[in-house]
């Protein structure tokens, strides 16, 4: 069982914790954020640790953080987050829950989050820090590149490209061969 630290302390960081309380492979730790959310309230049951604080509390070495931070800001929060904590040595864990269907045969990207009942076809490149919440398809030769988020219910079609930093919107559809700039909310 992995020992996990969830980057986060708000309503993802909640849901997050409730997958994973179902899920055999994983026990939470704890939560850490940017010192200045660090006061704010949390994930009941669990101390929120400022990162500036982390280390000293959860060594990189026994344990793996997954990312539960939201998409405010088209999540650069995230990607500051992501980074930082892969600077201190952590492992930055891609969690599938065990419902999603992932069937493409490339990696998916460190750091990924893909929820139950999510589908990812074959030939699809996720990029890293890349949340992809239920309901989700990913269609065959579509891509979504890094410290992107694709809502409940969205469909990126086949050969659609999603580039970094952007956010597709709940049952939102990108259609064949579209691509999506970065830093873009549809």
């Amino acid at each position: 069982m992995k020992k996990v630290i969830l980057a986060g302390n708000a309503i993802t960081a909640d849901i997050l914790n409730t997958y994973l309380e179902c899920d055999s492979r994983y026990q939470v730790i704890g939560l850490t954020v940017d010192d200045q959310y660090s006061k704010e309230a949390g994930v009941e049951g669990f101390k929120t640790t400022a990162i500036s604080d982390v280390v000293k509390i959860h060594n990189p070495k026994d344990c793996v953080v997954i990312m539960a931070i939201g998409y405010n800001d088209l999540n650069q929060s995230r990607e500051s987050m992501f980074l930082q904590l892969k600077e201190m040595g952590y492992t930055i864990e891609t969690y599938i829950h065990t419902d999603a269907h992932v069937y493409t045969q490339f990696p998916l990207g460190e750091g990924c989050v893909v929820l139950p009942s999510a589908v990812i076809e074959p030939h699809v490149h996720l990029g890293k820090n890349t949340m992809v919440w239920c309901n989700v398809t990913l269609a065959h030769h579509s891509s979504v590149m890094e410290h992107c988020w694709v809502a409940s219910g969205a469909v990126i079609s086949g050969q659609a490209q999603v580039e970094r930093n952007s956010f597709i919107g709940v049952n939102a559809t990108v259609v064949n061969d579209v691509v999506i700039s970065e830093y873009n909310i549809i």
